[in-house]
Protein backbone atom coordinates (compact mmCIF):
# COMPACT_ATOMS: atom_id res chain seq x y z
CA UNK A 1 0.00 0.00 0.00
CA UNK A 2 1.03 3.08 -1.32
CA UNK A 3 0.06 6.62 0.32
CA UNK A 4 1.03 9.73 1.85
CA UNK A 5 2.97 10.15 5.39
CA UNK A 6 1.96 13.75 7.38
CA UNK A 7 4.02 15.54 9.86
CA UNK A 8 2.37 18.36 11.43
CA UNK A 9 2.86 20.92 14.29
CA UNK A 10 -0.13 21.97 16.43
CA UNK A 11 -0.52 25.26 17.56
CA UNK A 12 -1.35 27.26 21.00
CA UNK A 13 -4.69 26.05 22.35
CA UNK A 14 -5.94 24.10 18.73
CA UNK A 15 -9.50 22.53 19.56
CA UNK A 16 -7.42 19.07 19.40
CA UNK A 17 -4.24 17.78 17.68
CA UNK A 18 -5.38 16.27 14.87
CA UNK A 19 -3.64 16.80 11.56
CA UNK A 20 -7.01 18.74 10.25
CA UNK A 21 -6.66 21.22 13.07
CA UNK A 22 -2.99 22.14 12.27
CA UNK A 23 -4.20 23.21 8.87
CA UNK A 24 -2.08 23.03 5.23
CA UNK A 25 0.24 25.82 6.62
CA UNK A 26 1.01 23.73 9.41
CA UNK A 27 1.39 20.41 7.78
CA UNK A 28 4.10 18.50 5.68
CA UNK A 29 3.08 15.72 3.44
CA UNK A 30 5.37 13.64 1.58
CA UNK A 31 4.77 10.81 -1.00
CA UNK A 32 5.60 7.24 0.10
CA UNK A 33 6.22 6.14 -3.99
CA UNK A 34 9.85 5.85 -5.31
CA UNK A 35 9.11 8.48 -7.85
CA UNK A 36 8.83 12.35 -6.88
CA UNK A 37 6.36 14.21 -8.56
CA UNK A 38 5.59 17.01 -6.14
CA UNK A 39 6.53 18.25 -2.58
CA UNK A 40 8.54 15.27 -1.39
CA UNK A 41 9.35 11.51 -0.75
CA UNK A 42 10.09 9.25 2.43
CA UNK A 43 12.64 7.01 1.17
CA UNK A 44 12.98 5.49 5.22
CA UNK A 45 11.98 5.42 8.29
CA UNK A 46 13.65 3.81 11.67
CA UNK A 47 12.01 3.36 15.14
CA UNK A 48 14.24 3.02 17.83
CA UNK A 49 12.09 1.88 21.31
CA UNK A 50 15.08 2.57 23.96
CA UNK A 51 15.50 0.58 27.25
CA UNK A 52 17.45 2.35 30.18
CA UNK A 53 19.52 -0.18 31.49
CA UNK A 54 21.77 0.67 34.25
CA UNK A 55 25.20 -0.89 35.26
CA UNK A 56 26.37 -1.06 38.89
CA UNK A 57 30.21 -1.19 39.24
CA UNK A 58 30.71 -4.58 41.41
CA UNK A 59 33.64 -3.22 43.37
CA UNK A 60 35.15 -7.17 44.73
CA UNK A 61 33.56 -9.11 41.38
CA UNK A 62 34.81 -9.83 38.47
CA UNK A 63 31.38 -9.03 36.10
CA UNK A 64 29.41 -5.54 37.03
CA UNK A 65 25.46 -5.70 37.42
CA UNK A 66 23.03 -4.01 34.65
CA UNK A 67 20.01 -3.26 35.86
CA UNK A 68 16.68 -3.00 33.89
CA UNK A 69 15.19 0.94 34.53
CA UNK A 70 12.36 0.45 31.86
CA UNK A 71 11.20 2.40 28.77
CA UNK A 72 13.86 4.92 28.53
CA UNK A 73 11.81 6.33 24.81
CA UNK A 74 11.34 6.38 21.37
CA UNK A 75 13.34 8.04 18.69
CA UNK A 76 12.14 8.01 15.00
CA UNK A 77 14.16 9.28 12.09
CA UNK A 78 12.78 9.62 8.84
CA UNK A 79 14.48 10.06 5.72
CA UNK A 80 13.65 11.38 2.61
CA UNK A 81 14.12 14.39 0.06
CA UNK A 82 12.06 17.44 -0.64
CA UNK A 83 11.64 18.23 -4.73
CA UNK A 84 11.70 21.89 -5.74
CA UNK A 85 14.77 23.00 -3.15
CA UNK A 86 14.53 26.28 -4.65
CA UNK A 87 12.25 29.29 -3.32
CA UNK A 88 9.72 27.94 -4.67
CA UNK A 89 8.67 25.26 -2.37
CA UNK A 90 7.81 26.66 1.65
CA UNK A 91 8.64 22.85 2.78
CA UNK A 92 12.57 23.88 3.77
CA UNK A 93 11.33 27.32 5.99
CA UNK A 94 8.18 25.43 7.47
CA UNK A 95 10.92 22.58 8.10
CA UNK A 96 13.24 25.43 9.78
CA UNK A 97 10.49 27.26 11.11
CA UNK A 98 9.58 24.06 13.28
CA UNK A 99 13.65 23.97 14.55
CA UNK A 100 13.15 27.75 16.05
CA UNK A 101 9.85 27.65 17.31
CA UNK A 102 9.19 26.20 20.97
CA UNK A 103 8.44 22.26 21.38
CA UNK A 104 5.58 22.55 22.85
CA UNK A 105 1.94 24.60 22.62
CA UNK A 106 -0.54 25.84 25.47
CA UNK A 107 -2.38 22.59 25.76
CA UNK A 108 0.43 20.61 23.97
CA UNK A 109 3.36 20.75 26.90
CA UNK A 110 4.66 17.60 26.36
CA UNK A 111 5.05 17.95 22.25
CA UNK A 112 3.54 19.48 19.29
CA UNK A 113 4.35 17.42 16.44
CA UNK A 114 2.46 14.76 15.12
CA UNK A 115 3.19 12.07 12.50
CA UNK A 116 0.90 9.85 10.53
CA UNK A 117 2.30 7.05 7.95
CA UNK A 118 -0.05 5.47 5.75
CA UNK A 119 1.37 2.17 5.07
CA UNK A 120 3.25 1.65 8.76
CA UNK A 121 0.81 3.00 11.88
CA UNK A 122 1.59 1.61 14.72
CA UNK A 123 4.05 4.85 15.23
CA UNK A 124 1.68 7.21 13.99
CA UNK A 125 0.29 10.23 17.18
CA UNK A 126 -1.66 12.75 17.72
CA UNK A 127 -0.85 14.87 19.90
CA UNK A 128 -2.87 15.55 23.54
CA UNK A 129 -2.09 17.44 26.62
CA UNK A 130 -0.05 14.06 27.97
CA UNK A 131 1.65 13.49 25.07
CA UNK A 132 3.19 14.28 21.48
CA UNK A 133 6.38 14.13 19.24
CA UNK A 134 9.23 16.59 20.05
CA UNK A 135 11.57 17.45 17.10
CA UNK A 136 14.99 17.01 18.00
CA UNK A 137 17.32 17.51 14.90
CA UNK A 138 16.94 18.36 11.35
CA UNK A 139 19.56 18.03 8.89
CA UNK A 140 19.33 18.90 4.99
CA UNK A 141 21.68 16.96 2.55
CA UNK A 142 22.38 18.86 -0.59
CA UNK A 143 23.59 16.44 -3.23
CA UNK A 144 25.50 17.90 -6.68
CA UNK A 145 23.68 15.45 -8.57
CA UNK A 146 20.07 16.06 -7.68
CA UNK A 147 19.47 19.28 -9.30
CA UNK A 148 16.90 21.66 -7.40
CA UNK A 149 15.83 18.57 -4.09
CA UNK A 150 17.55 18.56 -1.05
CA UNK A 151 17.35 15.28 0.91
CA UNK A 152 16.86 15.54 4.64
CA UNK A 153 16.80 13.67 8.29
CA UNK A 154 14.03 14.32 11.11
CA UNK A 155 14.56 13.34 14.35
CA UNK A 156 11.50 13.30 16.81
CA UNK A 157 11.35 11.78 20.34
CA UNK A 158 8.48 10.93 21.91
CA UNK A 159 7.50 13.49 24.47
CA UNK A 160 5.31 12.81 27.90
CA UNK A 161 3.34 9.58 28.51
CA UNK A 162 5.05 7.39 26.42
CA UNK A 163 3.94 4.16 28.34
CA UNK A 164 0.12 5.89 28.03
CA UNK A 165 0.82 6.53 24.11
CA UNK A 166 2.05 3.12 23.58
CA UNK A 167 -1.00 1.57 25.35
CA UNK A 168 -3.71 3.91 23.61
CA UNK A 169 -1.45 2.26 20.15
CA UNK A 170 -2.34 -1.58 21.22
CA UNK A 171 1.10 -2.17 22.75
Amino acid sequence: MTGQSAIWQVQDSASNGQESTAGTSNTVLFNETPVVTSGGVIFSSEFNVRNSVAENPKVDGNNNDVQDMGLDGIDIQITGVIKDSDSSNNTIAKLMSWVKDLKTATGYTEGRLGIRIDDFPHFDMTPTPTYGYILQSLKFVRDGENINKAGFVLVVRVGGDVTGWLTANGF
